[in-house]
Protein backbone atom coordinates (compact mmCIF):
# COMPACT_ATOMS: atom_id res chain seq x y z
CA UNK A 1 0.00 0.00 0.00
CA UNK A 2 1.57 3.40 -0.84
CA UNK A 3 1.95 5.59 2.18
CA UNK A 4 -0.43 8.66 2.25
CA UNK A 5 2.17 11.94 3.13
CA UNK A 6 1.58 13.49 6.58
CA UNK A 7 3.12 16.74 6.00
CA UNK A 8 1.25 19.56 7.13
CA UNK A 9 -0.85 20.82 2.95
CA UNK A 10 0.13 24.35 3.76
CA UNK A 11 4.10 22.55 3.26
CA UNK A 12 4.36 20.56 0.53
CA UNK A 13 6.76 22.17 -1.32
CA UNK A 14 9.83 21.67 -0.49
CA UNK A 15 12.10 24.19 0.64
CA UNK A 16 14.52 23.62 -1.54
CA UNK A 17 12.17 24.10 -4.59
CA UNK A 18 11.76 27.62 -5.90
CA UNK A 19 8.25 27.97 -4.38
CA UNK A 20 9.75 26.40 -1.11
CA UNK A 21 12.18 29.31 -1.21
CA UNK A 22 10.13 32.01 -1.85
CA UNK A 23 7.25 31.16 0.70
CA UNK A 24 11.01 30.36 3.33
CA UNK A 25 11.65 34.45 2.36
CA UNK A 26 8.45 35.58 3.02
CA UNK A 27 8.17 34.03 6.57
CA UNK A 28 12.02 35.73 7.09
CA UNK A 29 10.77 39.14 6.16
CA UNK A 30 7.53 38.29 8.46
CA UNK A 31 9.61 37.34 11.12
CA UNK A 32 11.72 40.26 10.59
CA UNK A 33 9.20 42.58 11.07
CA UNK A 34 7.83 41.47 14.27
CA UNK A 35 11.68 41.18 15.77
CA UNK A 36 11.62 44.69 14.73
CA UNK A 37 8.06 46.06 16.63
CA UNK A 38 7.83 43.74 19.95
CA UNK A 39 11.95 42.41 20.36
CA UNK A 40 13.71 39.27 19.01
CA UNK A 41 13.25 37.65 22.67
CA UNK A 42 9.42 38.56 22.85
CA UNK A 43 8.49 37.34 19.55
CA UNK A 44 7.63 33.22 19.79
CA UNK A 45 7.29 30.34 16.70
CA UNK A 46 3.24 30.91 18.05
CA UNK A 47 3.41 34.71 17.02
CA UNK A 48 5.32 33.68 13.60
CA UNK A 49 3.14 30.98 12.28
CA UNK A 50 0.21 33.43 13.44
CA UNK A 51 1.53 36.52 11.60
CA UNK A 52 2.20 33.81 8.54
CA UNK A 53 -1.02 32.20 8.42
CA UNK A 54 0.40 28.65 8.82
CA UNK A 55 0.09 26.11 11.14
CA UNK A 56 3.53 26.12 13.54
CA UNK A 57 4.05 22.50 12.35
CA UNK A 58 3.88 23.81 8.87
CA UNK A 59 5.87 26.76 10.28
CA UNK A 60 8.87 24.29 11.32
CA UNK A 61 8.48 22.59 7.88
CA UNK A 62 10.59 25.73 6.72
CA UNK A 63 12.34 26.98 10.20
CA UNK A 64 13.83 24.50 12.92
CA UNK A 65 13.59 27.05 15.33
CA UNK A 66 13.35 31.11 15.82
CA UNK A 67 17.01 31.48 16.07
CA UNK A 68 17.02 30.04 12.55
CA UNK A 69 15.30 33.26 11.37
CA UNK A 70 17.28 35.08 12.85
CA UNK A 71 20.74 34.04 12.03
CA UNK A 72 19.48 34.01 8.44
CA UNK A 73 18.57 37.93 9.01
CA UNK A 74 22.15 38.61 10.58
CA UNK A 75 23.55 36.31 7.64
CA UNK A 76 22.03 38.17 5.17
CA UNK A 77 22.64 41.82 6.30
CA UNK A 78 26.48 41.23 6.37
CA UNK A 79 26.83 38.91 3.23
CA UNK A 80 25.50 42.28 1.41
CA UNK A 81 28.13 44.84 3.54
CA UNK A 82 30.98 42.33 2.81
CA UNK A 83 30.23 41.85 -0.49
CA UNK A 84 30.30 45.99 -1.14
CA UNK A 85 33.62 46.47 1.03
CA UNK A 86 34.98 43.46 -0.56
CA UNK A 87 34.04 45.11 -3.92
CA UNK A 88 35.68 48.49 -3.43
CA UNK A 89 38.68 47.22 -2.17
CA UNK A 90 39.27 44.86 -5.34
CA UNK A 91 38.97 47.81 -7.60
CA UNK A 92 43.09 48.56 -7.41
CA UNK A 93 42.85 50.36 -10.44
CA UNK A 94 40.38 53.17 -8.36
CA UNK A 95 41.91 55.66 -6.28
CA UNK A 96 41.00 54.49 -2.30
CA UNK A 97 39.27 57.54 -2.06
CA UNK A 98 36.83 56.86 -4.53
CA UNK A 99 36.49 53.26 -3.46
CA UNK A 100 36.07 54.19 0.18
CA UNK A 101 32.93 56.74 -0.88
CA UNK A 102 31.47 53.98 -3.43
CA UNK A 103 31.24 51.56 -0.39
CA UNK A 104 30.01 54.80 1.96
CA UNK A 105 27.23 55.03 -1.14
CA UNK A 106 26.58 51.72 -1.21
CA UNK A 107 26.26 51.02 2.46
CA UNK A 108 23.66 53.65 2.91
CA UNK A 109 21.75 53.21 0.24
CA UNK A 110 21.59 49.33 1.41
CA UNK A 111 20.19 50.79 5.06
CA UNK A 112 17.72 53.11 3.28
CA UNK A 113 16.04 50.33 1.57
CA UNK A 114 16.15 47.81 4.33
CA UNK A 115 15.87 49.61 7.43
CA UNK A 116 13.85 47.33 9.12
CA UNK A 117 16.59 44.35 8.65
CA UNK A 118 19.32 46.58 9.64
CA UNK A 119 18.01 47.50 12.92
CA UNK A 120 17.28 43.85 13.85
CA UNK A 121 20.89 42.76 12.83
CA UNK A 122 22.08 45.57 15.12
CA UNK A 123 19.61 45.03 17.98
CA UNK A 124 19.60 41.15 17.83
CA UNK A 125 22.73 39.72 16.40
CA UNK A 126 24.03 39.10 19.85
CA UNK A 127 21.13 37.29 20.72
CA UNK A 128 22.51 34.45 18.83
CA UNK A 129 24.09 31.27 20.06
CA UNK A 130 27.12 29.19 20.44
CA UNK A 131 28.93 28.98 17.38
CA UNK A 132 26.42 31.37 15.49
CA UNK A 133 27.32 33.95 17.58
CA UNK A 134 31.23 33.22 17.35
CA UNK A 135 31.17 33.15 13.25
CA UNK A 136 29.25 36.62 13.78
CA UNK A 137 32.07 37.51 16.04
CA UNK A 138 34.68 36.52 13.89
CA UNK A 139 32.95 38.14 10.73
CA UNK A 140 32.77 41.84 12.21
CA UNK A 141 35.89 41.39 13.15
CA UNK A 142 37.08 40.26 10.00
CA UNK A 143 34.97 43.38 8.31
CA UNK A 144 36.42 46.00 10.71
CA UNK A 145 40.08 44.86 10.09
CA UNK A 146 38.88 45.41 5.53
CA UNK A 147 38.39 48.58 6.89
CA UNK A 148 41.11 49.52 8.50
CA UNK A 149 42.97 48.10 5.42
CA UNK A 150 40.99 49.95 2.90
CA UNK A 151 41.64 53.23 5.13
CA UNK A 152 45.47 52.70 5.27
CA UNK A 153 45.75 52.66 1.30
CA UNK A 154 43.92 55.88 1.60
CA UNK A 155 46.92 57.29 3.67
CA UNK A 156 49.73 55.61 1.51
CA UNK A 157 48.09 57.95 -1.34
CA UNK A 158 47.42 60.97 0.52
CA UNK A 159 43.88 61.09 0.57
CA UNK A 160 43.96 60.72 4.64
CA UNK A 161 46.96 62.03 6.72
CA UNK A 162 49.55 60.10 7.80
CA UNK A 163 49.40 60.37 11.53
CA UNK A 164 45.42 59.24 11.40
CA UNK A 165 44.01 56.95 13.15
CA UNK A 166 42.75 54.36 11.13
CA UNK A 167 40.54 52.33 14.06
CA UNK A 168 39.30 55.61 14.93
CA UNK A 169 38.44 57.06 11.65
CA UNK A 170 36.79 53.15 10.92
CA UNK A 171 34.53 53.72 13.89
CA UNK A 172 33.88 56.94 12.74
CA UNK A 173 33.24 55.78 8.91
CA UNK A 174 30.83 53.21 10.67
CA UNK A 175 28.86 55.99 12.26
CA UNK A 176 28.23 57.46 9.19
CA UNK A 177 27.19 54.29 7.47
CA UNK A 178 25.60 52.32 10.28
CA UNK A 179 23.32 54.60 12.80
CA UNK A 180 21.09 56.24 10.48
CA UNK A 181 18.56 53.28 10.70
CA UNK A 182 18.33 54.84 14.31
CA UNK A 183 16.54 57.95 12.96
CA UNK A 184 15.89 57.74 8.77
CA UNK A 185 12.08 57.27 8.08
CA UNK A 186 11.41 55.76 4.50
CA UNK A 187 10.19 59.08 2.44
CA UNK A 188 12.00 61.68 4.37
CA UNK A 189 14.54 62.05 1.61
CA UNK A 190 15.52 59.22 -0.95
CA UNK A 191 17.73 56.58 -0.42
CA UNK A 192 20.10 57.99 -2.96
CA UNK A 193 19.81 61.44 -1.80
CA UNK A 194 20.71 59.96 1.82
CA UNK A 195 23.84 57.99 0.23
CA UNK A 196 24.64 61.18 -1.08
CA UNK A 197 24.44 63.44 2.36
CA UNK A 198 26.65 60.66 3.89
CA UNK A 199 29.26 60.09 1.52
CA UNK A 200 29.71 63.84 1.18
CA UNK A 201 29.99 64.09 5.23
CA UNK A 202 32.69 61.47 5.19
CA UNK A 203 34.74 63.10 2.30
CA UNK A 204 34.47 66.24 3.63
CA UNK A 205 35.89 64.93 7.31
CA UNK A 206 38.45 62.80 5.75
CA UNK A 207 41.10 65.19 5.38
CA UNK A 208 40.36 66.99 9.17
CA UNK A 209 41.49 63.71 10.57
CA UNK A 210 44.99 63.42 12.93
CA UNK A 211 46.29 61.40 15.73
CA UNK A 212 44.60 62.42 19.06
CA UNK A 213 47.08 63.36 21.42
Amino acid sequence: MAKTSTAPKAAQSSPRTAKGVERAQQIMEIAEKLFHRQGYAQTSMDDIARATGLLKGSLYYYMKSKEDLLYRIVEDVHEVSRAQLDEARSQEDVPALDRLLQFVEGQVTYLARNVTRVAVYHHEWHRLENDRLKSVREARHAYDDALIALLEELQAEGSLAADADTRLVANMVLAVICWPYTWYRPGTVTPAELAKSCTDFVRAGLPGMRAVS
